[in-house]
């Protein structure tokens, strides 16, 4: 359940928004499931504030989700004198984002920035922040802002919001999926949710290229027993000969995490200077995100990441 703590935030929220003129929705590259949902889904709702919103995602979004409403309504770059007000959603802090660094944002801009978010650890900035690691999702934090402002949630709405729960607990496989989770999706799927659709397109289509590309990350494992770890690396010459995107691996660490009797997955991706890692726990004495805080990453218990610079 929402804390009185997080009901007054939400509240606050709402009285910043009401004076607004110009909102901005942002999340962080890569975008996920739950980003790019719960971004969407608060463009619903502050829309039916009848207050002009645009959602900004600097990066290509996975064909995936593109069954999503107002999907193409998603722009990759943005003016900020054309805001007052920015809702930063899934990340705390601008540098996420890959707009900016906190240090080159003008000392006026935006008037008020608003962080939802549900991850932990992580350098946030300035700003009122409606954050509770305990929420399996940032799509559960926004569904909870559409219960406190009495805003009705319509079909696209609860379908932006099942797409980030379902996708932020694993298809409903991880162990952040709480008894508080079923019950918000099951009122997501009376309101017209479809959580069939969902896996349908999230989860079973896979394309050739990305099939090729699960192949490669597979093939790849190496297993290291005293340690516990199980791990892949992914090139950018393995994405060019299977024709496949970065987005294409989304999903596949699940599938290495399945190996029994390992602590903790972790897949490396080469993308353009830096390395991303992805890492991934089933193990109850594991904490990946404290492993993803010494490459000056994070996120959750159970799954968490990091991105460095790569040598040389």
């Amino acid at each position: 359940m929402i804390s009185k703590v997080l009901k007054i935030k939400i509240r606050k929220f709402k009285d910043i928004i009401l004076r607004a003129s110009k909102i901005l929705i942002v999340t962080h590259q890569k975008p996920d499931g739950d980003a790019i949902g719960s971004s969407l889904a608060m463009r619903i709702a502050l829309c039916g504030l009848n207050k002009q919103v645009e959602v900004s995602i600097i990066d290509t979004l996975p064909e995936a989700f593109s069954y999503l409403p107002y999907f193409f309504t998603v722009k990759d770059n943005f003016s900020p004198l054309d805001f007052d007000v920015v809702v930063m959603i899934d990340c705390g802090g601008w540098s996420r984002t890959g707009f900016f660094e906190d240090d080159e944002l003008n000392i006026d801009w935006p008037q008020s920035l608003i962080i939802i978010d549900h991850h932990a650890k992580q350098n946030l900035s300035p700003g009122l922040h409606i954050i509770d690691p305990q929420a399996s999702s940032s799509a559960q934090l926004v569904f909870y802002i559409f219960k406190e402002w009495e805003i009705e949630l319509s079909k696209n709405a609860a379908t932006c919001l099942m797409t980030g729960l379902s996708t932020d607990t694993g298809s409903f496989k991880h162990s952040n999926t709480t008894a508080e989770v079923f019950n918000i999706a099951s009122q997501l799927m009376e309101k017209g949710a479809s959580l069939g659709k969902i896996t349908q397109n999230v989860y079973l289509d896979k394309s050739i290229p990305q099939l090729k590309l699960w192949g490669t990350t597979l093939n790849k494992i190496k297993q290291d027993r005293e340690l516990g770890l199980i791990f892949s690396i992914i090139t950018q010459r393995d994405l060019e000969k299977s024709g496949a995107t970065m987005a294409d691996l989304e999903g596949v660490i699940d599938l290495m995490n399945t190996v029994p009797g390992m602590k903790a997955t972790m897949l490396l991706s080469e993308r353009e200077q830096r390395l991303k890692g992805s890492l991934r726990t089933e193990d109850p004495n594991v904490d990946v995100s404290k492993l993803a805080a010494v490459f000056g990453g994070g996120g959750h218990i159970k799954a968490a990441g990091f991105s460095i610079d790569q040598l040389g």
